[in-house]
């Protein structure tokens, strides 16, 4: 049995494919014998047996059986003084057709074919841990027939606890924002749109948001913006990724009227886990595919699509001039000031273009709404960021834009001077450091480590759960512009439970690391300059064409070994 740390990548393929280079480069230095964590961290590492032939794998003290009866069976038991638990990792058919191991299964038993099983144990250590160390006993049985087990092997790694306290909600910690997709989960488990079977989805979806750190709610406040990511021109597999308004529309001897409970439920959900720090209103700016998808509003460029339903006519119909989207935008806003929560809205908008369009957008907007209003891009054009002349607070920086502006191991110039206060983002571009299916482990779990060196204050992605429609037969969808993975990190399992994804641990233990980072730095030490020249990095992110160059990435076990050393030096 050999023990891996949460960054070794597990495939089923052939190893000489051009397209396992990297992931095979990243596993050369992955084995390890201990760990080292500080109290009120979460942890994970592979404990990983061979098979000669097809097996079943049991974990802990569960009993089923394979469909081919009592033969080749396995069981592995994890024994320690602390809640650790252990989980079967399944795999999943990347674009080049090779599997590789990403879904965190909750599942106790499965089936494996012959060659590795990867089993994934994970802790987390309490914040009132008092021993300077624990040991995790991991012992693999088999069986065959109705012979009793044997004990094949046992391992057991030693977990020291550093005298220092994680605080994932310090000041100036990881911002986190992930954008949420509340129609997907609705249609990948088959219930009605925001019914209260869809609420209970939202609110396991929201909570383990939150684990995550997660800072911002979504409000998505128009119908099908983005018009369903162009889905309407994909007949190969097929799927519908439309999201819905959250308000309801209505109309009634002339009159509009608006039902804002979906959107309250929706935010005090979020509320309730903690996510409070920024409401994003999407829909009204910057709306896509006003060409091909069209829009009802006629008189206005931005396709903003608001369905509703006529009672006295019994139809459905849409918003149909600027007058009316004007009450309508204004009636958003005057509900949200009644509750209190303008300070922190921002009306977001994705990838602007032109800055004359958005700023006729923008100006329509705070019109219609009567008032001051914070606005917020994902940005993706050097014109627009260079012409922009507002405040920049929370803007979101493409990889690629972030490249333009990196010089000496520095991010520089305008950038520069506003990363504190701004987030970077990946999504279907560039190839490298990202978190596809094909990336490398070590990509997800540098997040963290490098968003602090750029001096930014956290990370956007766009997809943190949209699903193809049938999710569970084939992930890849529309491979010539979304790698597999680039929709979700995480995975819709039973009873509307998301599960976890590697690439999603991988983040989490970097968000860690970023925390870690901002309150050593509250105690006076220089982590950007230990980080820099204890891991021999510059910082520097260079662009080529539409991808980006990073420098080699520190040996995972090493970046781990200074990351404690940095650590330590506070506590002497």
């Amino acid at each position: 049995m050999k023990l891996y740390n949460s960054t070794h990548n597990f495939f089923r393929g052939n190893e000489s494919s051009k397209t396992l280079e990297k992931l095979l480069k990243y596993n050369n230095s992955t084995e390890i014998n201990n760990i080292e964590v500080v109290r009120n961290e979460e942890f994970g590492f592979f404990a990983v047996f061979k098979s000669d032939s097809q097996c079943f794998i049991n974990l802990e003290n569960e009993y089923d059986l394979p469909w081919w009866g009592l033969d080749r069976r396995y069981r592995l038991k994890v024994e320690s003084e602390l809640d650790i638990t252990s989980h079967l990792i399944a795999y999943v058919k990347d674009d080049d057709d090779i599997e590789k191991a990403d879904i965190i299964l909750n599942e106790k038993s499965g089936e494996y074919p012959k060659g590795e099983v990867p089993i994934f144990i994970e802790g987390k250590i309490p914040e009132d841990f008092k021993e300077d160390s624990f040991k995790i006993v991991i012992k693999l049985f088999s069986a065959n027939g109705y012979e009793a087990e044997r004990l094949e092997e046992k391992r057991t790694i030693t977990v020291r606890v550093i005298d220092y306290k994680l605080d994932m909600n310090i000041e100036k910690s990881f911002y986190l924002d992930l954008w949420q997709h509340p129609s997907s989960w609705a249609r990948v488990y088959r219930v009605d749109y925001f019914s209260d079977q869809h609420f209970d989805i939202i609110e396991k979806y929201i909570k383990e948001m939150a684990k995550l750190g997660q800072k911002v709610i979504d409000l998505i406040v128009s119908d099908f913006p983005w018009a369903g990511q162009k889905c309407f021109g994909i007949n190969k597999n097929p799927s519908r990724l439309y999201e819905y308004n959250i308000v309801s529309v209505r109309k009634k001897a002339g009159n509009f009227i608006y039902d804002f409970r979906n959107m309250d439920r929706y935010i005090d959900l979020c509320m309730k886990y903690g996510i409070k720090d920024e409401i994003n209103i999407f829909g009204i700016i910057g709306n896509w595919h006003g060409l091909d998808f069209g829009s009802p509003i006629e008189e206005y460029r931005d396709p903003i699509r608001v369905k509703v339903y006529d009672e006295d006519m019994g139809i459905y119909d849409f918003i149909r001039n600027k007058n009316e989207l004007k009450k309508y935008i204004r009636a958003i806003f005057d509900h949200l000031d009644k509750r209190g929560l303008l300070e922190i809205t921002k009306v977001i908008g994705d990838e602007p273009g032109a800055n004359d369009l958005f700023k006729v957008f923008s100006e329509f907007i705070e019109e219609a709404s009567g008032r001051k209003i914070n606005f917020k891009y994902a940005l993706h054009s050097n014109s627009f960021f260079r012409e922009y002349k507002g405040d920049m607070d929370s803007f979101s920086m493409n990889t690629l834009l972030l490249a333009d502006s990196s010089e000496n191991g520095k991010v520089i110039g305008k950038l520069g001077e506003n990363a504190h206060k701004m987030t970077w983002y990946s999504c279907c571009f560039p190839e490298n450091f990202n978190v596809f299916i094909k990336s490398p482990l070590i990509e997800s779990r540098y997040i963290g480590p490098y968003t602090y060196i750029w001096n930014f204050k956290g990370m956007l992605r766009w997809a943190y759960g949209i699903y193809v429609e049938d999710v569970y037969k084939d992930i890849r969808y529309k491979p010539e512009k979304w790698a597999a993975g680039d929709m979700f990190f995480i995975y819709p399992g039973k009873n509307g439970e998301p599960l976890h994804s590697l690439r999603e641990k991988n983040m989490l233990y970097s968000i860690q690391d970023f925390n870690i980072f901002r309150k050593l730095e509250k105690e006076g030490v220089d982590v950007q300059k230990e980080l820099k020249e204890r891991l021999s990095i510059s910082g520097n992110i260079d662009r080529v064409d539409n991808n980006v160059l990073l420098e080699e990435y520190k040996n995972i076990n090493d970046y781990e070994k200074i990351r404690n050393e940095i650590i330590k030096s506070v506590l002497k």
